[in-house]
């Protein structure tokens, strides 16, 4: 039987707060098994899909097993797409190191590089979201996080903001490091994916309704 009032609010905290600290602790474990440089992606990729799942109403899934099996499904190609970032982050950092002269045209291209590097980041914020919510080619999904990123900063920035303050939280709680750290931060920026795709859905059907509607006037 559900419970209800005080105690079945208690009941679901908890369930809640144990969900997060057991998804992160899976996290750290499957980051070290791929001995960190490998597991980073997978892992993260793998967090993402669980934390979706859950947030989706999808709560009687067995965790591990899922985290296990995206993990193994997604290892070669959540780590091409860290290669693939690192590459890009590598690019854009040895630009700024060459363009350190105070000549005039160096400092037009190094601002442009500053707007190039806060998409590059905040369109990593979206990529996770994006690549475990949408069932397209790998390129389709960095293509899709890159729109997404540029079509609704608002939630982008949110999504940027909400780290931040997970990063401060814990800094003054560093107990919280290896409970809630990472799956806190999924779960927030899976949550605020979720409204971006929800907006782009209902513009799709509006689209769709409207096109509908003036194929039938004429």
């Amino acid at each position: 039987m559900e419970m209800s009032g005080l105690m079945g609010g208690f009941y679901r905290v908890s369930v809640f707060v144990s969900r997060l600290a057991y998804i992160n602790i899976l996290w750290v474990l499957f980051t070290l098994l791929g001995l960190v440089i490998f597991g980073f992606m997978p892992a993260t990729v793998a967090m993402f899909a669980v934390t979706r799942k859950g947030i989706r109403g999808a709560n009687d899934i067995s965790v591990f097993k899922m985290f296990w099996q995206t993990y193994k499904k997604e290892f070669v190609k959540a780590n091409l797409f860290g290669v693939f970032f690192v590459f890009i982050g590598y690019i854009i950092y040895a630009n700024f190191v060459l363009l350190a002269e105070q000549i005039v045209w160096m400092q037009i291209v190094r601002y442009l590089l500053l707007v190039l590097t806060v998409v590059y980041s905040l369109t990593l914020l979206m990529f996770f979201p994006v690549y475990v919510h949408y069932d397209v080619k790998p390129i389709e999904k960095f293509k899709v996080a890159v729109l997404l990123t540029l079509s609704y900063p608002q939630y982008i920035i949110f999504m940027a903001v909400s780290v931040v303050a997970v990063q401060y939280l814990v800094m003054y709680i560093p107990g919280l490091i290896p409970f809630f750290t990472c799956s806190l931060i999924a779960f927030i920026l899976t949550k605020i994916a979720n409204i971006v795709f929800k907006v782009v859905s209902d513009r799709h059907l509006q689209n769709v309704t409207k096109n509908e509607e003036h194929v039938q006037v004429y």
